[in-house]
Formats: structure tokens, C-alpha cells, sequence
């Protein structure tokens, strides 16, 4: 029993975004999320924390620390702070880093240089075997699309710096796309929102707070209220702000129209058979934003197909990393790059 046990725990699902990371384990499920961040000292030369240790004590010493966040838009912008992120969450997963296949979901379209990057890191980081494959593949498996079947399925995931947008049929990517926008994009809007109409500085969780309990796709029926405090800008005093939710409402339109936008091109360079698919199935809609109220009603609106939300659509990704491992044999033409300790690609 015990060696069957380990056997389960060889593959390893990692969903590395530029805000959260999430690891598989087959046979455990996801057992590691945290942020996607690293902290330094000043001058960057040591690495002090990885991950959700990182966030504490960036909240505590932040005048001691240095914040690095090696992914942006989900592609690699320091690739030794990646590494050791990737090293520390992959051993922290599983004692069996050393036997394992990993897979890795990446943004749709990235070049073949990012992905050397990608696969490299991942062998360096102490497995065995590495494979990519695009973020929407893994959330339709996530989800139990029919992608193996004469079906068209579409899926548009919403990470924190890129909207993956696929079509998929046949166990093959028909038509593929990656914006750089995401939920990023949304507490931008929501920071210069409050920057512009009160003057104020405020913190990075502050703008999370206000999108996820005020965030809406759609007109408030009934209004709700925050308050909260920032730093004035011109005196540099503590400041109490109250923000209505009717106002985030009107703040966030330009961000979600610019993603439904993009869904749209993919849609249009869509062959008609398999759009007629969609238009009869739905949209598949994943990543922690698409919890946001009213945001699958209005793409739906936007789209003109039904569009639908999975139970807990952040980890989606990942648990559909799982489930390419379960299904590995028949992932050849969703795999688009792969590396071996041996240094076989």
C-alpha cells in the first residue's frame, strides 16, 4: 500500500500564474496555493522567504524587504527568483520531487525560447520529466470537456495577467489566443479610480478587498458600501474613504469589455461547425475572477452563447494538470514542449 502511495504522489500539476501558484499532487489533490512571490533583502542579493511566508513578512518589514514577483502576464521576467519559487513550491508538494513528471500549464502562445526557459527551470527544480501544455487544455479537463471528441469546446480563462482564451477538438488546440489582461487590470482600475477621486495611497490588499466584496459585472440591484483608509497624497495623513459598490460597477466596465473583446477575435477565426458547438454548449469560464458577481451573465450578454462557471474556477487549472496526467497517453497533441533529466526534449 505504501508503495502504491508513493507511486500516485510522482506526477505533480503546477499552475504558476503571476499571482497565485497551485500544485497537484496525483493521488492528493491540490495541496499547496500560494502567492506567486519572493522577498529579498534591499539590494536583492539574498532570497529571505517564497510564497505565503514571503507575503507575511512582507507585511510586517516591508521598509526590510524587497518584493520580487518573477512571472508577469504570466511569462518569465527574472528567471533565477523563478527558479528558486519553483524549486521551493515543488519540494514543499511532495518528497518525491526527484521521481516525478511534472506538467506545467503556460500561457497560450509563448515562444519557443520561454518555453526552453519553462522546461529547464523545471528539471533544474529537481524532476525527472518536464511538460507544458496551454492554460485552457487544462481547464477543460478540469472540467470534463469532451476535448478527445469530434466537439468544439471553448474556454477562457481569467489569470491575474492574461486572459487564455482555446478552442479545442479532437485532443488537439484548433484555435488559441493570449491577452495581456486580467484580473491585474481590474485593481488597476480600481487603484486609479481612488487615486483620481481621493487623493489617496492605498495598499495592495486594500484594492483586493474592495474588488472581491464591491466587484460586479452587473448594475447593483441594491447599493453596498466599504470604508476604508489610505494615505492622503497631499499631506501624507491617514485618511478614511468610503467607495460604493454602483461605483466599482462603472470602474470595472472598461477592463471586462477589452476581455470579452478578445474573446470575440478568437470567436470570429473560429470554423463555423465547431462554433455552432459552442453556441449549443457554452462557454467555459475559469480562474479566481470568474467567481466575480454577474461576470458569466455578462459575457453571455457580450458573446452571445451561454457561459458557464465550474465550482471553485481558480483551481481548475490545476486539478485539469491532474487529470493530463491520468490521461497522459493521449496528451501528444496538447503538449507543446517537454524536457528530461537527460536532456532529451
Amino acid at each position: 500500500m505504501i508503495r502504491l502511495f508513493s507511486s500516485l504522489e510522482r506526477d505533480l500539476g503546477i499552475d504558476m500564474g503571476s499571482v497565485n501558484t497551485h500544485v497537484y499532487v496525483q493521488g492528493r489533490g491540490v495541496v499547496l496555493s500560494e502567492p506567486s512571490v519572493v522577498a529579498t533583502d534591499t539590494k536583492q542579493e539574498f532570497i529571505v522567504a517564497v510564497g505565503a511566508d514571503a507575503e507575511r513578512l512582507l507585511l510586517r518589514t516591508p521598509d526590510m524587504l524587497e518584493e520580487l514577483r518573477p512571472l508577469k502576464d504570466g511569462f518569465i521576467v527574472d528567471y533565477r527568483v523563478m527558479l528558486t519559487m519553483l524549486r521551493h513550491f515543488m519540494h514543499k508538494a511532495s518528497r518525491l520531487v526527484s521521481r516525478a513528471r511534472v506538467i506545467m500549464a503556460v500561457p497560450c502562445g509563448i515562444t519557443d525560447v520561454e518555453k526552453r526557459a519553462m522546461t529547464d527551470a523545471i528539471i533544474q527544480a529537481g524532476a525527472r520529466e518536464a511538460y507544458l501544455i496551454e492554460t485552457p487544455v487544462a481547464s477543460a479537463l478540469g472540467c470534463k470537456l469532451p476535448v478527445f471528441e469530434a466537439q468544439g469546446n471553448m474556454v477562457v480563462d481569467i489569470g491575474g495577467g492574461t486572459t487564455d482564451i482555446g478552442v479545442l477538438s479532437l485532443g488537439g488546440k484548433v484555435v488559441a489566443s493570449s491577452a495581456r489582461i486580467g484580473g491585474n487590470d481590474l485593481n488597476e482600475a480600481i487603484l486609479q479610480y481612488i487615486k483620481e477621486c481621493f487623493a489617496v495611497m492605498v495598499a495592495e490588499e486594500t484594492i483586493e478587498a474592495i474588488k472581491l466584496e464591491l466587484g460586479t459585472a452587473k448594475m447593483p440591484e441594491e447599493e453596498a458600501e466599504l470604508t476604508f483608509t489610505g494615505r492622503d497624497m497631499s499631506n501624507g495623513l491617514t485618511k478614511r474613504i468610503m467607495v460604493r459598490k454602483t461605483e466599482v460597477y462603472q470602474v470595472l466596465q472598461d477592463p471586462l469589455k477589452r476581455m470579452a473583446d478578445e474573446v470575440k477575435r478568437v470567436m470570429e477565426v473560429t470554423p463555423p461547425e465547431l462554433l455552432a458547438d459552442i453556441m449549443e454548449h457554452g462557454v467555459l469560464l475559469t480562474g479566481a475572477v470568474a467567481d466575480m458577481d454577474g461576470l458569466a451573465d455578462y459575457f453571455s450578454h457580450e458573446l452571445g452563447v451561454p457561459v458557464w462557471v465550474p465550482q471553485q474556477p481558480g483551481f481548475t487549472v490545476a486539478v485539469g494538470l491532474g487529470k493530463a496526467s491520468q490521461e497522459f497517453e493521449r496528451m501528444d497533441r496538447f503538449i507543446i514542449a517537454s524536457k528530461n533529466r537527460k536532456g532529451r526534449a
